[in-house]
């Protein structure tokens, strides 16, 4: 269904009558080939095979209407082919659906640099990120592109990547890797593009917040298409007259943007989010092509290893949020495992849930797409806290991956701070040193908690959280796990 919007606007160039153009965005695909049911409805949705046949839907309605197809973000990570096959099948399908330019997500250097690299430079379409920097070897992205189409307005398009890349990948994926401010990158390149061009697009994986602040900060701007939240906006969020989208996730939706010439400039008309769903015409090759890739991921990961009586949620707003018996069962396991007093796991670490019923390899190496391994070392109490603070202080709004789900200890949360923390009914001791397992990620900062970084005596297990967790269904079914106040807000 198409919003009327009011018709504003946008670049310096005069355009002719007649001229129009139709801007399609998607973003945080995560890999999601196949079609995938919304735990918040339980409708089924997505499907490259369905996105790619909509897309070529709007480029056929009117021939001569040129479209531009960007993506915003979060190409990988958070499905088995995606980490078995390394993102390969997902560019070489974005390709062939049209894509014109993707920017740079927090995830798009998850399986190291080396593959990004080779993705990008194998990729029909250029990644962009103004912002992102790598030494000594850069990296393949563009700062910027302009699409320019026969008898079309010239569309800029610049790439912003969020800070959070530092942070949210394996602290060895981004060696050498820094990330500038985005606000004051888009200051410095904005004069030059929009000089050249009719129209003028923020393509950015920042999220939200970051979008309105750049919005509201630098002049020049037509568009932001956003990314990295996740949300999914019926009608484009107006901050100082600049229009920023974003669609869902996983494939779920397209957005269209409808532009057209009027009294000598060029203005936006119309925005419509398409749902990706039954109801989409599919694209037989891609579905085709799609089925060979699951096939081949599947043919051994269809094996039962165990029973859940409940399911384990890693809804975002769960487990980025509070206590969630996912992050209960997967904390106690590792501390059961290496004798730890303590266990620590980012709720971002939780990429899919585990459904009640039969247990197979693939639900759980869904879950644990990230292949982390336990990490046992010693960490005094005044780091544990500090660590416990952080997580304490991060806005639930936002869904951060960085909150935390523990064992061995209980914490409160009062008005965005630490209001307590026991291991039994005793207060953490700044000074004693207590043993503490945790992922590989956090151990090396990830998720900014330098603070873990001081850990003593670290061990490498060799224990990955997958392998990890199909033990724990082998020897401990049926699991039942529950909750039991270990983490409390008020």
């Amino acid at each position: 269904m198409f919003v009327a919007l009011p018709a504003a606007a946008f670049g310096r160039a005069a355009c002719e009558a007649g001229d129009a153009l139709t801007l399609l965005h998607f973003n945080d695909f995560h890999g999601q080939l196949e079609p995938y049911e919304d735990p918040r409805d339980a409708v089924e949705r997505g499907g490259i095979a369905r996105l790619a046949a909509t897309v070529a839907e709007v480029r056929a309605q009117d021939p001569s209407r040129p479209v531009v197809l960007l993506f915003a973000g979060d190409l990988l990570q958070g499905t088995l082919t995606s980490s078995l096959f390394l993102g390969v099948p997902d560019v070489m399908l974005l390709g062939r659906m049209g894509v014109d330019a993707a920017v740079m997500g927090n995830h798009e250097l998850d399986y190291g640099q080396e593959v990004f690299r080779r993705l990008s430079e194998e990729a029909a379409f250029p990644f962009l990120s103004a912002n992102v920097a790598s030494d000594p070897e850069p990296l393949p992205v563009l700062a910027s592109v302009v699409i320019e189409r026969p008898g079309a307005p010239k569309v800029a398009v610049l790439g912003l990547t969020t800070p959070e890349l530092t942070t949210a990948t394996h602290p060895r994926n981004i060696e050498g890797i820094s990330v500038e401010e985005p606000v004051a990158v888009a200051r410095r390149l904005l004069p030059a593009l929009r000089d050249k061009t009719d129209l003028v697009v923020v393509l950015s994986h920042m999220g939200i917040a970051d979008d309105r602040r750049l919005a509201a900060s630098v002049p020049g701007i037509d568009l932001i298409i956003g990314g990295h939240n996740h949300d999914l906006y019926a009608q484009p969020v107006l901050v100082e007259n600049v229009p920023i989208v974003q669609a869902g996730e996983r494939g779920g939706w397209l957005g269209r943007m409808d532009f057209q010439c009027r009294d000598g400039y060029l203005a936006q008309t119309d925005y419509a989010l398409i749902p990706i769903d039954t109801a989409s015409p599919e694209d037989p090759e891609i579905a085709e092509e799609v089925r060979r890739i699951t096939l081949d991921a599947e043919r051994e990961l269809g094996r039962e290893v165990g029973f859940n009586t409940r399911e384990l949620s890693a809804l975002r707003e769960l487990i980025r949020r509070e206590e969630a018996p996912f992050g209960n069962f997967v904390a106690d396991l590792a501390r059961e495992i290496t004798l730890a007093d303590v266990a620590l796991f980012n709720g971002g670490g939780f990429r899919a849930s585990i459904p009640a019923g039969a247990v197979t390899l693939k639900s759980i190496y869904q879950a644990f797409p990230f292949r982390n391994e336990l990490v046992l070392g010693e960490l005094t109490g005044a780091r544990l806290l500090a660590a416990l603070e952080r997580s304490a202080a991060l806005n639930p709004l936002d869904n951060p991956g960085g909150f935390l789900q523990v064992s061995g200890l209980r914490y409160i949360i009062e008005d965005g701070q630490l209001a307590g923390a026991t291991i039994g009914d005793i207060p953490i001791d700044p000074t004693r040193r207590y043993r503490v397992v945790t992922s590989d990620f956090l151990a090396a900062g990830g998720d900014g908690y330098d603070m873990l970084k001081a850990m003593t005596k670290p061990v490498m297990t060799g224990r990955l959280i997958s392998d990890m967790v199909i033990e724990g269904f082998r020897t401990e079914s049926p699991v039942s796990a529950a909750i039991d106040r270990r983490i409390m807000r008020r």
